[in-house]
Order: structure tokens, then sequence, then C-alpha cells
């Protein structure tokens, strides 16, 4: 926005006050919304001039709101450069597309006799009393065909942008550690009965991860909050467009992921150039989120074989 959108006017003689004649109705709408967001009620005006008004009793807030915002607006903080690309993103989405198609045909045909479900699955109670190892295998098991597909969907598309700004060893790591974290959390919240499956805790657990560390990294001094806080924002309504609706979504379970994410990309905007891994040191997170994920494994079908025998 620009100076060109008007100026500051006088006052008018009724309860609403004009307190900016505009150029443009886009101008006045910006102007609007700087004005909503901080609480200060005010409507457009087309008569005799282009107008946004606001309550007499908030004229003195809103100048000094928008004389603000102008301000900053005619000095505009630059822009950060573009973040380097650290990966393409396409092999940690192979792999994560692999491993969740692979799961589910083992899942559905219980391949080498192993009931996946019963041995994978969250059962708080069960986490609860020691099977940490839940946290990590349930998000490899979906309940249906629908639900798989929006895992695999949404989970590429936030893989994909991750392992371009970490490397795809430092992304897929992060999203694991994430969506464990989260679901054990879930658990922890919702207390014994309570019986989950599927990625979404870990999807989630990875937009947070990109928002907290857009806002961490490429916040600047001299913003104003809008802009400042605006990937958290952007995040959270990501969050609620697509993880608070179906009939059985886990809401918590979305949420402790999407937590658990911002607090790991806030670490990671904490850590500065040190995210910026070796070809190598990614090699080796890839194998270490693929040995946690085997050991979970490992451990979640010997404890089912036990408790049966």
């Amino acid at each position: 926005m620009s100076w060109d959108h008007g100026h500051l006017p006088l006052t008018d003689d009724s309860d609403w006050v004009a307190v900016y004649e505009c150029r443009s109705l886009a101008g006045c709408q910006e102007l609007a919304l700087v004005l909503q967001a901080l609480g200060i009620r005010c409507k457009i005006s087309g008569e005799p001039n282009l107008a946004l008004l606001v309550p007499s009793a908030d004229v003195g807030r809103a100048n000094a709101e928008l004389l603000a915002y102008l301000s900053e607006d005619r000095n505009p903080v630059p822009l950060p450069p573009p973040a380097p690309r650290q990966s393409s993103g396409i092999a940690g989405v192979a792999g994560y597309v692999s491993l969740l198609l692979m799961f589910a045909y083992w899942q559905s045909h219980q391949s080498f006799g192993v009931d996946w479900l019963a041995s994978g699955r969250i059962d708080s109670a069960a986490v609860l009393s020691g099977q940490w190892w839940r946290s990590v295998t349930a998000l490899t098991l979906h309940l249906d065909l629908a639900h798989l597909t929006a895992n695999l969907v949404f989970g590429a598309a936030f893989g994909y942008f991750a392992g371009q700004l970490f490397g795809t060893g430092l992304a897929w790591a992060g999203i694991l550690l994430g969506g464990s974290f989260g679901n054990y959390l879930n658990a922890w919240l919702q207390g014994p009965g309570h019986r989950s499956i599927g990625a979404s805790t870990a999807i989630f657990a990875a937009l947070g991860l990109l928002s907290a560390f857009t806002w961490r990294r490429w916040r600047r001094p001299g913003e104003n909050w809008l802009r400042r806080w605006s990937p958290i924002f952007a995040g959270i309504a990501l969050l609620a467009y697509t993880g608070a609706g179906g009939e059985r979504t886990d809401v918590l379970a979305h949420l402790t992921g999407f937590v658990s994410g911002l607090a790991m990309g806030v670490a990671y905007g904490a850590a500065g150039k040190r995210i910026l891994l070796s070809a190598h040191a990614q090699r080796i997170l890839v194998m270490l989120a693929l040995f946690v994920l085997a050991l979970s494994w490992l451990l979640a079908i010997q404890s089912n074989l036990g408790r049966l025998i």
C-alpha cells in the first residue's frame, strides 16, 4: 500500500467521523481491515467523497493507528531473501508415500500374520503404561481408503515444502518426531480409553514446523503485528480448515501435532545456520528416522504377540 490511497481529513459533524479520504475503494477496504483487526469499528462512505468513518469516540485511536500503519508502509521493511533450497523435496515425498502405501497393504492383508491395527494403534492406556512406540506406529495406519488418500495428499504437500526448506533428513526426522510427540501428548490429554490412528498428527506437525520457522526466521524489526504474526495465523487457518471436520476426526490430535510442530519450528529457527546440514548429515537423519520407525514396529509386534500368548 502507498500514500496515494488518499489523505487524512479533519472531522465530520455526525456520530461517525471521517478519518481517511480514499482515492480508491481498495485502499479504503485495506485500511478498514487494519482498524477492524485492532477492534475499532469502521465503515466506508461514498458520499460526498469516498471515506473511511469511525465512531467519534474512536477518532483519536483510529488516527494514531492509521498514521503508524501508513508511516510504516511509506518506509517498508526490506523483504528477506528467499530461503536457499536444501533439496528438491521429491525424495522425501516419494519415501513418505511408499511407506504409507506399504503399511496400508500390510494392514489390510494382515501380512506376515501380524494384526497391524491392534499392534500399532494409539491406545492411551497402553501408551501411558509405557508403550511409547505406539505414538510412532500409529502414524503409519489408516481407517480406510479415504483416510489414507487425504493423508497422502496433505502429507506430500507439507512434506515437499519442508524438504525443500530443511533438507530431506532434517525435515522428515522433525515431522516424525513432532507427530510422535503430538500423539503422546494427545494420549495423555485424552486419558485411558482413547484410540486413534493416522498420519495426520505428523502432517499438522509439519504445518506447525513450517509456520513457526517462517515466523521465527523472517520477522523484522518495525513490522506491525499483523505482518509479524501472519505465518502463524496462516498455519492456524489451515489447521482449522483442513483439520477440524469429519465425523471420526481426532481434532485434539491435530492440535497437539500442530503445537509440537510449532515448538520444533521455533527451535529450528533459533538454530540459525546450524540447520544447513551436509548431504551426509541429512542421510544420517533419514536412516535414524527409519531406524526409529522400524524399532517401534518391532516393539509393537513383540508386545502384541506377548499379550496373545
